[in-house]
């Protein structure tokens, strides 16, 4: 095999290339142009190289981007860029970022496009990231709580960001998440190793926990907090006879205080109607009062009335009370006119008034007595309701509260029993649990050894792959690393989590956190350990790595002396030549970097972006072209 890390191949995983990133502002789109396979932001510190390189890939639905001020003033930001030859659109608001993401492929003229979330909020919900991850090809891995998706891969082998290319090892994330998306890149990720390592995970953890129980529980019996099985087996027959006889003279109570409930409701409903008699009755009587006193006040004044007119006649003028003159008959004492007929009449008015007493008289009579009748009436059913309030109150107390007062006792009774057998039960399948256990030990204990036997036959197998994988990596990681640092003498790549040695001339290896604190070292071992990845790309067909990289700042000794600046340029050839190996569709490595100082000559095929304070990366943009 070709060592030379430039070596032909077709690239495994499908091509990631950006076109340009457009952004509308107002009414008006503008546009930058990503043209050819390395293009260079070049500016100053603070010229917005970080930021144009944060919102880069922010339209894909990334949750890491960093949204910078120049972003948010975006309506929305849009991407255009190819996987595999074809043409896609990602456009994403600007001011929102947790506004919808649209998807659109632009070679399909049919297409109309894909709505989707940055977020899930259903279950099976499609993201933006996991459309765009699975147009790279990459699956959806999850090893326990750890699920990586395309953040993880941008964040572990898609970039690296200044904050972290000279201090973090492949940009700092969780080691977990670091691992399992290498693994998925590798082709190291099998679903079903990681069903069968989490059987036996289980498994084992089933075996401990029984071993655990049986030990506790005869460090309790050792200790005398167990009774013995024979006693606590008496014990529970006891207690459920007398379960048994409690529960049926709760029954028999429960059914006598049925029958008292009843009988009394029976008094309480004769009182009600004896009450309600009672009632009646002292309406009548206040009634029949009432008429009897209207009859006395009738009846006396028809006897003032006959009064009236049995007084003997004045016989002086009412005029003046001198004594009338005696007339002839027929003829007023008073006027002297006739008035015949007038004796007839007085004695006609004394008649009735006479009548009417009398009629008044036997009403009255007949109202008294219905008066004496309506309140004897009324004392009887005073005295029944009275009889039956005593009856009801008496049954109350002497049968109803004692009926219940026992249901009750034998009700608690028979729960604190039932509680009782409850615990003895339990006291009594613990005291046959030390057989019962050891079986299921044993079981626990051939199930996990059944599971770590198929987990360790796979394991051996894909560990074999593991090495051969991680060793070829490694050669094409010292490889980069030497034409980056030609000090570089060794390098190991550890096939269990990926880390790195690296041992340079006269001095020690070195673990990436054991390399200087800031600076070239670290840089050349991220960038080194990820273009080897894309090397490996090259020549095995399970590798499947985005081949797009995008780099932050890591030339930073470019405009020195000395060895930053040997070491610049050699970064600088380092990149193009990766980027500088075409596959099937006419792209291998896009890399898109950022420096502070302009390139040292031209390179054929790259471009320079100018960024400084008069001409920004947003602000100063091109309009996109019609």
């Amino acid at each position: 095999m070709d060592q030379h890390t430039g070596c032909q191949g077709d690239l495994v995983g499908p091509s990631f290339v950006i076109e340009r990133l457009e952004f509308q502002r107002g009414d008006v789109w503008y546009a930058r142009h990503f043209r050819g396979l390395a293009t260079f932001l070049v500016g100053h510190s603070k010229a917005g190289k970080s930021t144009a390189l944060e919102a880069l890939l922010y339209p894909l639905g990334l949750l890491t981007a960093t949204v910078m001020p120049e972003v948010r003033s975006c309506a929305y930001v849009r991407l255009v860029f190819r996987i595999a030859g074809t043409r896609w659109q990602a456009t994403r608001s600007g001011s929102n970022p947790r506004a919808r993401v649209s998807l659109k492929n632009l070679d399909d003229k049919d297409d109309i496009g894909h709505l989707l979330p940055v977020t899930s909020t259903k279950p099976g919900e499609t993201t933006a990231g996991a459309f765009v991850q699975d147009l790279l090809g990459l699956p959806a891995a999850v090893r326990g709580a750890t699920r990586v998706g395309l953040d993880d891969f941008y964040g572990t082998v898609m970039a690296l960001r200044q904050n972290t290319i000279a201090s973090e090892f492949l940009g700092g994330g969780k080691d977990e998440a670091r691992i399992l998306a290498l693994e998925v890149l590798l082709g190291l990720w099998n679903e079903d190793l990681a069903g069968l390592e989490k059987n036996a995970s289980e498994a084992t953890s089933r075996y401990r926990a029984a071993r655990s129980a049986l030990a506790a529980f005869k460090k309790l019996r050792d200790s005398g907090a167990l009774a013995d099985p024979a006693s606590v087996r008496a014990t529970y027959e006891q207690k459920q006879r007398e379960h048994r006889a409690t529960t049926e003279r709760w029954q028999q109570a429960d059914a006598a205080l049925k029958t008292a409930i009843g009988e009394a409701g029976r008094l309480v409903a004769l009182h009600k109607a004896a009450e309600a008699e009672r009632r009646r009755t002292a309406r009548q009587v206040v009634a029949a009062h009432g008429r009897l006193n209207g009859a006395t006040a009738d009846h006396a004044r028809a006897e003032g009335q006959l009064a009236e007119l049995l007084k003997p006649r004045a016989q002086d003028c009412t005029c003046c009370g001198q004594p009338l003159p005696e007339r002839e008959p027929g003829l007023c004492r008073q006027c002297g006119r006739p008035h015949e007929g007038v004796a007839g009449q007085r004695e006609q008015q004394v008649a009735a008034a006479r009548a009417k007493v009398e009629r008044l008289r036997l009403k009255l009579r007949s109202l008294e007595e219905a008066a004496l009748s309506t309140a004897a009436e009324a004392a009887k059913a005073d005295t029944a309701a009275a009889d039956a309030l005593a009856a009801r109150d008496a049954y109350d107390e002497g049968h109803l509260q004692p009926a219940r007062t026992a249901a009750q006792q034998a009700e608690k009774e028979a729960h604190g029993l039932s509680r009782d057998v409850a615990q003895l039960k339990e006291r009594l399948d613990s005291a046959d649990y030390i057989s019962a256990q050891e079986k299921a030990i044993q079981t626990a204990k051939e199930q996990m050894e059944a599971a770590q036997a198929a987990r360790d036959a796979a394991v051996t197998a894909h560990d074999v792959r593991r090495k051969e994988v991680t060793a070829r990596w490694t050669e094409f990681f010292l490889a980069r690393l030497q034409q980056i640092n030609p000090d570089a003498e060794t390098a190991f790549i550890d096939p269990s989590d990926f880390t790195t040695r690296v041992k340079e001339r006269h001095t020690a290896d070195k673990t990436f956190a054991e390399s200087s604190v800031a600076g070239s070292p670290k840089v050349a071992t991220n960038v080194a350990l990820l273009l080897a990845l894309r090397d490996l790309g090259r020549v095995d067909p399970a590798v499947r790595v985005p081949p797009l990289l995008i780099i932050d700042s890591p030339l930073a000794g470019l405009g020195a002396q000395g060895l930053d600046h040997a070491t610049g340029l050699r970064l600088i050839d380092t990149l193009i030549d990766i980027a500088d190996d075409a596959s099937p569709d006419g792209y291998a490595c896009q890399v898109i970097a950022a420096t502070n100082d302009p390139l040292p000559r031209p390179y054929p095929g790259v471009r320079e972006i100018r960024i400084d304070t008069d001409n920004r990366f947003f602000d100063h943009a091109p309009r996109r072209d019609r």
